[in-house]
C-alpha cells in the first residue's frame, strides 16, 4: 500500500502503525520527539506541554521533521508561547486559524474543549448546533430523542463538568424508567427538572480552568505532591473526583482539580452502602488512571469516603462478605492500600455535588468542586479524623450466611399422607400395620394372633400413633425438650410457648389449660391435643368432622373439633377444608358472569328508518268474547331497537303460520326490517326457516311470490336459549305495553276481537308517546323526545292545502307545496336524530351491573347447566365450544350433556372447579 485508504476497517490501525513505524526509525537521534509522537498524539493531533519555550520549540521542530520524512505535514500550530509560535513559522494573524475560532480570536478547540491561549485556561462553549440551541433556549417540552442529542453534545473527556452533566443523564434515565417513546414529549415533572438543568448548563461558559495545575515557580520547588480522591454516592448516582495537593516550603498548600467521573445508579435498585462501594471502586480506578497518565510523580495518595460502612468493609476480611461486596473490595485492595482510605464528613465532601441535586450543580469557578475542599489547604493535623473503628460499623446483611445442618431423629411411622383422601382410610391402614407388627411379636411368644375386624382398642392405638408421629414431625424441638423433662418450659421463640404444652403418659403433646379444675368436663376437653393447622393429617381429620355433620354448619364443625384438639387458626383451616370439598363446591357453584357487553350496532344506529332493527316477542294469552264462548288471543310486540318504538299485532294462535302472517302485516305497515331478533320459540324458528327458503327461491326465479315474504335482505337472529337478559330491549317493552293496556281497560266488560284490537293500538300509541329522556322545565327544547317524533314527523308540521285544480299554474304551486312539506319533514327528522344522539345516547353509557372481570369459561370445563328452579334439576355437562362476543369476552358456550348439545349463556353455567382435596 503506497497511500492511506479511507473507509476500510483496518484504516485507523494502518495509519497509527505507519506513524509509529516512521518515528521509531529516529529513536536514536531524537528520543524525546519519538516519545511525543508515540505517546502524545491523538489520531492526527499533537498535544504536549513543556517547562520552557526552548525545549518546546526544539521538540516541536523535531516532531515536524520526523513526520515530514514520512510524508506527513503538521500545520496549524497553536501555543501560548509567542517565541515557539514564531520559531515554527506560524503567525497569530494567520487567516487559516479562523477555521478553528469559536469564542473570539484567542480561543481554539482542543478535543472539544476551548483553550484560551492568552490566559492559558480551558473553557467550554454552550453555542451548539442551531436545532439543539433552539431547543435549549425554548420552553417547549422536549422528546426523549431531543434530550439525548442535547446531552451528548457536550464533550467532557476529563469529567470536569460531571457535577452538571450527570444530572442530565439522571433525567434521561427517569425518562426511560417511565416508558416514554423516542418522539413522545416528556411529562411535566421531567420537563420542570429539565428546565432547571438547562439553566445550570447555561452557566458553564463562564468557567475558566487553568491548564497548568500550579504556577511554574511552585512546580519547580515543591516538596510533596499528593493525590486526593473523593467518592460519594446517592440513590441517583455515584461519583469520584481527583485533586492534586502541592506542598512547598515557602507557600501554603494549594489544590487543583485533575479529573472526575460520575455514573448514574443502575435501574435495578441497590442499597446505599452498595452504591457507596461502587463509588469507592470508581475512585480506585480513577486514581490508577491519573497516576498512569501523568509524568509527574505523586508522593502520597489519599482516598476519602463519607461511608463508614464501606471503610469498615475495606479494613475487614472481604472473604467474609457476599460475592457482590467481596469482589469489589478485592479490586479496591488491588489498586489501593487499606491505609490510604480515610473518612470525610458529607458536608465537606466535594464529590457530593455530583450525586445530589440539592447541593449541586455548583458551577462557580470558586466552588469546592474546582478548588478542592478547604481543609486540604491547611496542615494535615487539621484534617478530619476517621471516626469508624475497624469492622464495628460493618453491616451484617452483606455477611455470607453460615449454614449449619441440624437433624432431629423423629420416632414413629413414616407415612405419606398425600396418598390418602379420607381420615378413615389412613386410620384403618395404620391400625392394620400395627396389628401386623403386634402379631409378629405374638407369634414369637406363642400367643394366638389377632384376626377379624379391627377393634376399638386397635383404632385408638392407631389414633395415638398418628397424632404422636405428626407432632414429632412438625414440633421436633419441643417434643425433644419435653421428652427429656415432661414439665420443662419450652423456648420463648417457639410458636407453642403461649400454650404451656406438656407430654402426657402416651407421649402426646397437649395444652396445659386453665380449666383443668372444672367439674364434669372430659379430660380431652381440659387438655386438648395440639395439632399443626397446615398438616395433611389435620385437614383429613377436619374433613371427617365436616362430612359427619353433613357439610352443613360451619360453626358446628369448629365447636366439635375444639372438644378434643387445639388447632391454631382453626376457622381458616375449616374454611379451607370446606372450599376443597367437592360436594360443597357443587352445591355452592354459581355462574361467573363477565362484564356487561357493549351495546350491539342495532341499538346505536342513527339516521336509519324506524323499525330497521326489530326485537320480536309474544305475550298473552288474553280471553276475548267470540259468540257465546271465550277464546284466547296473543299479542305480538315488535320493538324498534334504535328509537325504542313499539308495534303490536293481535294473533289468534302461536303457530308458525300465525307468526308468518303477523310478520307480513308488520312489513306491510312498517317496511322491511334489516334484522329481526327473537328468542328460540318454535314458531320463530319456523318463520326464520321459511324466510331463508324463500330467499333462495327468489334469488333463483327473481320474481315476487304471492302469499310469501317479499324481503330478501331481512336477517333473523336468535339469542341463546334461556338468556332473556340478552333480549332485555324488547322484554322491557312487554311490561310497558301491559301496563298501558291495563290502564286503558276498565275491567268491567268482556273484550271482543275488535275491542282488543282497539285496546292494543291505544296502548301502542301511549308507549310511543313516552319521553325517551328527562327534560327539565327550564330546557330550551319545547318537549321531550319520544318515539312518535320519528314515527309521525308530520304531526308538528303545518301542511299546505292542496287544491284539485289541474291547471298548470296550480300544479306548480301544488308541487312546490309538496316539496316544501317534504323538506320540512326531513329537517325535523334530522333535528330529532341530533337530539337522539345528544340526549338519548349518553344515557346508555353506564353499566347497571356486571362491572368486574371474571375468569373466562374454557373448553373442557365441567359445568352445571342451570335449568330448573332447584339444584336437583340442574344437569352436568362439559363445555365443548365457547362463543366470544364483540369484545372477545366469552358469553355463550355449547355444552355436551346427557341430553345432547345445549347452547347456553354463561349466566346459566356454573363452573365446577374440580381439584384434589387439601
Amino acid at each position: 500500500m503506497n497511500v492511506a485508504t479511507f473507509g476500510s476497517s483496518s484504516s485507523p490501525a494502518s495509519a497509527q502503525f505507519v506513524k509509529n513505524k516512521n518515528a521509531e526509525e529516529f529513536a536514536d537521534r531524537y528520543p524525546k520527539a519519538v516519545q511525543a509522537i508515540v505517546d502524545n498524539h491523538y489520531v492526527d493531533d499533537y498535544l504536549d506541554s513543556f517547562e520552557n519555550e526552548e525545549e518546546a520549540l526544539r521538540v516541536s521542530q523535531e516532531v515536524r521533521m520526523i513526520h515530514s520524512r514520512g510524508g506527513f505535514q503538521l500545520r496549524n500550530w497553536l501555543t501560548n508561547g509567542k517565541q515557539v509560535l514564531e520559531g515554527l513559522g506560524e503567525s497569530s494573524t494567520d487567516e487559516t486559524k479562523n477555521l478553528f475560532l469559536d469564542k473570539g480570536s484567542e480561543c481554539e478547540r482542543v478535543l472539544g474543549m476551548l483553550w484560551n491561549t492568552r490566559d492559558d485556561v480551558l473553557c467550554y462553549s454552550t453555542e451548539l448546533k442551531e436545532d439543539i440551541q433552539q431547543l435549549m433556549d425554548s420552553n417547549v417540552q422536549p422528546t426523549k430523542r431531543q434530550m439525548l442529542r442535547c446531552l451528548m453534545s457536550f464533550f467532557d473527556p476529563l469529567g470536569l463538568l460531571s457535577a452538571v452533566l450527570v444530572h442530565g443523564r439522571i433525567l434521561l434515565q427517569d425518562v426511560w424508567r417511565v416508558g416514554t417513546q423516542w418522539d413522545e414529549p416528556v411529562g411535566d415533572d421531567i420537563w420542570n427538572r429539565w428546565m432547571k438543568w438547562i439553566n445550570a448548563v447555561k452557566t458553564i461558559d463562564q468557567i475558566r480552568i487553568p491548564r497548568c495545575y500550579f504556577r511554574q515557580a511552585t512546580m519547580s520547588s515543591y516538596e510533596e505532591l499528593q493525590l486526593h480522591i473523593f467518592v460519594d454516592a446517592s440513590e441517583l448516582a455515584y461519583s469520584a473526583v481527583a485533586y492534586f495537593r502541592i506542598v512547598t516550603a515557602s507557600t501554603m498548600p494549594d489544590c487543583a482539580l485533575v479529573a472526575a467521573k460520575a455514573k448514574v445508579a443502575p435501574l435495578k435498585p441497590l442499597s446505599v452502602p452498595r452504591l457507596e462501594l461502587q463509588a469507592a471502586v470508581l475512585g480506585a480506578r480513577l486514581m490508577r488512571f491519573v497516576i498512569d497518565t501523568h509524568t509527574i510523580t505523586t508522593t502520597k495518595r489519599f482516598l476519602w469516603s463519607d461511608s463508614s460502612t464501606v471503610l469498615a468493609w475495606i479494613h475487614a476480611d472481604h472473604r467474609r462478605y457476599k460475592q457482590f461486596v467481596a469482589c469489589r473490595i478485592g479490586e479496591i485492595l488491588t489498586l489501593t492500600d487499606a491505609d490510604e482510605w480515610r473518612w470525610v464528613p458529607t458536608k465537606i465532601n466535594p464529590a457530593d455535588a455530583a450525586t445530589k441535586w440539592g447541593k449541586g450543580p455548583c458551577m462557580q469557578a470558586e466552588s469546592e468542586w474546582f478548588k478542592g475542599p478547604e481543609f486540604l489547604r491547611r496542615p494535615e493535623k487539621e484534617w478530619p479524623s476517621s471516626k469508624f473503628i475497624s469492622t464495628t460499623t460493618a453491616t451484617e446483611e452483606e455477611l455470607r450466611p453460615c449454614h449449619v445442618h441440624r437433624e432431629v431423629v423423629v420416632p414413629g411411622l413414616e407415612i405419606d399422607y398425600q396418598r390418602f383422601s379420607k381420615w378413615e382410610r389412613v386410620l384403618r391402614t395404620v391400625a392394620y400395620a400395627l396389628r401386623f407388627t403386634n402379631n409378629l411379636k405374638l407369634k414369637c411368644s406363642g400367643v394366638p394372633i389377632r384376626q377379624g375386624i379391627l377393634t376399638k382398642e386397635e383404632l385408638q392405638e392407631a389414633q395415638i400413633t398418628l397424632f404422636r408421629s405428626v407432632q414429632w414431625q412438625v414440633f421436633p424441638d419441643e417434643m425433644a425438650a419435653l421428652a427429656a423433662d415432661r414439665r420443662s418450659p419450652i423456648k420463648p421463640s417457639s410458636d407453642l410457648h403461649s400454650l404451656c404444652p406438656y407430654l402426657d403418659q402416651q407421649g402426646l403433646l397437649r395444652v396445659d389449660s386453665r380449666i383443668k379444675t372444672a367439674n364434669k368436663v372430659a379430660l380431652s376437653m381440659k387438655f386438648p391435643i395440639i395439632l399443626p393447622p397446615k398438616h395433611r393429617l389435620t385437614l383429613l381429620l377436619i374433613d371427617e368432622y365436616h362430612r359427619k355433620y353433613r357439610h352443613a354448619n360451619f360453626e358446628t364443625v369448629v365447636n366439635e373439633v375444639r372438644q378434643r384438639f387445639h388447632v391454631s387458626r382453626l376457622r381458616p383451616t375449616v374454611k379451607k377444608v370446606t372450599q376443597n370439598c367437592l360436594r360443597c363446591r357443587i352445591d355452592k357453584a354459581k355462574p361467573c358472569i363477565p362484564r356487561m357487553a357493549p351495546l350491539p350496532p342495532a341499538r346505536l344506529a342513527a339516521y336509519v328508518r324506524p323499525f330497521s332493527y326489530v326485537g320480536l316477542d309474544f305475550f298473552g294469552p288474553f280471553l276475548v268474547k267470540f259468540g257465546r264462548s271465550n277464546v284466547k288471543r296473543w299479542i305480538a310486540l315488535f320493538t324498534c331497537l334504535t328509537i325504542r318504538a313499539v308495534h303490536v299485532e293481535v294473533m289468534c294462535s302461536l303457530t308458525t303460520n300465525s307468526c308468518i302472517e303477523c310478520v307480513r302485516r308488520f312489513i306491510c305497515r312498517r317496511g322491511d326490517p334489516l334484522e329481526i331478533y327473537s328468542d328460540n320459540g318454535t314458531n320463530f324458528r319456523g318463520a326464520a326457516r321459511l324466510l331463508n327458503e324463500q330467499k333462495k327461491e327468489i334469488s333463483i326465479i327473481n320474481e315476487n311470490l304471492a302469499g310469501a315474504f317479499t324481503s330478501t335482505t331481512t336477517k333473523w337472529l336468535f339469542i341463546p336459549p334461556a338468556a332473556p337478559h340478552m333480549g332485555g330491549a324488547w322484554e322491557r317493552m312487554v311490561r310497558s305495553v301491559k301496563t298501558a293496556m291495563f290502564a286503558a281497560y276498565d275491567g268491567n266488560r268482556k273484550l271482543t276481537d275488535e275491542g282488543l284490537q282497539t285496546l292494543v293500538i291505544e296502548a301502542e300509541s301511549i308507549v310511543n308517546s313516552r319521553p325517551l329522556t328527562y327534560l327539565p322545565l327550564e330546557s330550551a327544547e319545547s318537549e321531550a323526545l319520544t318515539p312518535n317524533h320519528f314515527l309521525l314527523p308530520l304531526k308538528n308540521i303545518e301542511c299546505k292545502d292542496f287544491a284539485a285544480d289541474t291547471t298548470s299554474e296550480k300544479h306548480k304551486q301544488t308541487a312546490a307545496a309538496v316539496e316544501a312539506t317534504w323538506n320540512a319533514t326531513q329537517q325535523h327528522l334530522n333535528t330529532y336524530w341530533k337530539r337522539w344522539i345528544r340526549e338519548y345516547l349518553p344515557t346508555l353509557t353506564k353499566r347497571t351491573k356486571w362491572f368486574g372481570e371474571q375468569k373466562a369459561i374454557e373448553v373442557g370445563d365441567l359445568v352445571l347447566v342451570i335449568d330448573g328452579t332447584t339444584r336437583n334439576e340442574w344437569i352436568r355437562g362439559r363445555v365443548k365450544e365457547v362463543v366470544a362476543g364483540s369484545d372477545q369476552r366469552i358469553r355463550q358456550a355449547i355444552v355436551q350433556t346427557a341430553r345432547g348439545l345445549m347452547r347456553r349463556p354463561v349466566s346459566k353455567l356454573a363452573v365446577l372447579e374440580v381439584r384434589e382435596s387439601g
